[in-house]
Parts: C-alpha cells; structure tokens; sequence
C-alpha cells in the first residue's frame, strides 16, 4: 500500500492540473466533458484507475492510498498545483452560475 500511497503522491505533484479519475464513474465521464467542452483536456492530467488497475480490488487501493496522500478518494478529485480544487460539484456549481469560463481564466486553463 505505501507504493501506491506514495505514487499517488508523485502524480499529483508532478502535473499542475491533475484529475483522479475512472472512465466508468458518470461523474468523471462529466468531467471529462467539460475539459472537453472548452478544449482543454490536453492541459488536464488523467490519471484513470480503471485503465492503471488489473482489477476492482486494485481499483480500491488506488482510492484508499489517494485518500491517505491527498485526503480525497472521490472520483473525480481535481487537483490544481498538487492541492484539490475540487470534484464534479465544483465543475457543476461553476457552470450552472454561469462561472466557468471565469474560473478557468483565474486558473490560467484558459
């Protein structure tokens, strides 16, 4: 488990915009439309248990090791300079005010 724990701490260190993710999660799947919506999902590092795990007991460790690194095992967690920004809510909260676009200003996504 400290490997993982460990590793998760690199990946989100190493990206400036880092996503905690899972192509099967709908909230992540959202998320990714966002980052796609405003043509920014290159900026964005996705790192996706479902593709980095052989199985859903790995699956697990990755969230409980990103939990004891980060405090977060939410998918999605967002992180912006190895701190969490935010999940899915976040993203809905902005975009239903009307307020992405300037979020993503502020955050020099855009």
């Amino acid at each position: 488990m400290s490997d993982y724990v460990s590793k998760a701490r690199e990946l989100v260190k190493a990206h400036k915009y880092f996503q905690f993710s899972a192509s099967w999660c709908p909230d992540c799947v959202y998320a990714n439309s966002i980052w796609e919506k405003y043509n920014i999902t290159s900026k964005i590092f996705i790192f996706d248990i479902s593709t980095e795990s052989k199985d859903k007991a790995e699956e697990s460790v990755w969230r409980s090791a990103f939990k004891e690194a980060t405090g977060s095992r939410n998918l999605p967690t967002i992180y912006i300079d190895g701190q969490i920004w935010g999940t899915e809510s976040k993203l809905h909260q902005l975009e239903n005010a009307g307020l992405l676009e300037e979020e993503f200003k502020k955050l020099n996504l855009l």
